[in-house]
């Protein structure tokens, strides 16, 4: 083939890509998807059982969440290295207020769902002022985005453990097991507020005056200070957002394990939703929250796969992570041809 008809080739996909609207990383991500799933349905005959899928969409809306928190903040070419320890402060300040007035037997009254309705409101609030602070020190102060948001990341544990005396917390009305544990359709609760959410952020940054400023911002900063843009402002926003999203994870962990602990995901989480956000293609300035759903979804699959797989094998955990650590290299690796594909068309 001639490097001609090579071009040609590649101009007539781009084509095809662009008039229908898809970006090249979804496609990527859609094709991972589709073989992962394939190839553990082969290898496992449990994989696709209602019971399995129904399983993972209970478990990846949480980090699913985290993720798109962590990926709005890196559109501006931020970071947000405390978002799980938002979701954590956010969940334990809503489960104190439980404990204080809610009892764990109480019947399905209005008043139950009263209080409910309240704690869901007091960790909104407290996941906002959580961005508020970030957006302060990385927008208003000029803290780098990575050090900034290190400190609030000890501050907000630190804040966890005193407040709770490094205990979980746990005995809340059963009313609350309804997000974490409740379908619609068959769908988990949970999963719908993930894909809500989703669909809410790629509207924001793809249709919005917002969104096409904050994508300015984070490819570059000093063309959008003097296109008029108020970077400080657009910063605040960015991470009250995000602070909001962690809140709302951290209600949907406090629904389905009915306890709260300061230390929840501390250990992995932070580089699970930086993980999930490289594979997604977000960067500075660009990137599709939708490609950072299907990196959730590959992801919780290739966990679940190989805990079926693996069941009773010393170290089997050792192979998800490999397999998390291979998909970002391949990931990488396409992506640099990708670019060098796009740049001769």
């Amino acid at each position: 083939m001639t490097k001609r008809s090579t071009f040609i080739k590649n101009k007539r996909s781009h084509r095809f890509l662009s008039r229908f609207h898809i970006e090249s990383r979804i496609l990527l991500l859609l094709g991972a998807f589709v073989f992962i799933a394939a190839f553990f349905s082969i290898t496992e005959e449990r994989f696709l059982t209602p019971r399995s899928i129904s399983s993972m969409a209970f478990q990846c809306p949480e980090i699913g969440l985290m993720a798109l928190s962590m990926a709005i903040t890196m559109i501006i070419g931020g970071i947000n290295l405390s978002i799980n320890d938002t979701a954590n402060l956010s969940a334990l300040m809503a489960g104190l207020f439980l404990v204080k007035l809610a009892s764990p037997t109480a019947t399905a009254d209005y008043m139950s769902f009263f209080i409910i309705g309240i704690a869901i409101l007091i960790a909104l609030v407290t996941g906002l002022l959580c961005g508020v602070l970030n957006g302060v020190l990385v927008g208003y102060i000029g803290v780098p985005p990575i050090l900034a948001t290190l400190a609030t990341l000890t501050l907000y544990r630190g804040i966890s453990v005193v407040v709770t005396g490094g205990k979980t917390l746990t005995g809340f009305p059963k009313q609350l097991s309804v997000i974490g544990h409740q379908t619609v359709v068959g769908i988990p609760i949970s999963f719908i507020i993930l894909v809500a959410m989703g669909v809410l952020m790629y509207v924001i940054f793809k249709y919005t005056t917002f969104g096409f400023k904050a994508r300015m911002l984070g490819t570059n900063p000093t063309a959008a200070k003097f296109s008029g843009i108020n970077s400080k402002s657009i910063t605040m926003k960015i991470y009250i957002l995000s602070g909001t999203l962690g809140a709302i994870a951290g209600i949907i962990v406090m629904s389905r394990i009915n306890s709260v602990a300061y230390e929840y995901g501390t250990r992995t989480y932070i580089l699970l939703t930086l993980l999930i956000s490289v594979l997604g293609g977000i960067s500075p300035g660009f990137g599709n929250v939708i490609g950072v759903l299907f990196a959730t979804f590959i992801l919780q699959i290739l966990s679940t796969g190989f805990h079926m797989l693996l069941l009773g094998v010393r170290g089997s955990s050792f192979f998800k992570d490999f397999s998390w650590g291979v998909l970002l290299i391949v990931f990488l690796i396409i992506d640099y041809f990708m670019h060098h594909r796009e740049r001769m068309v």
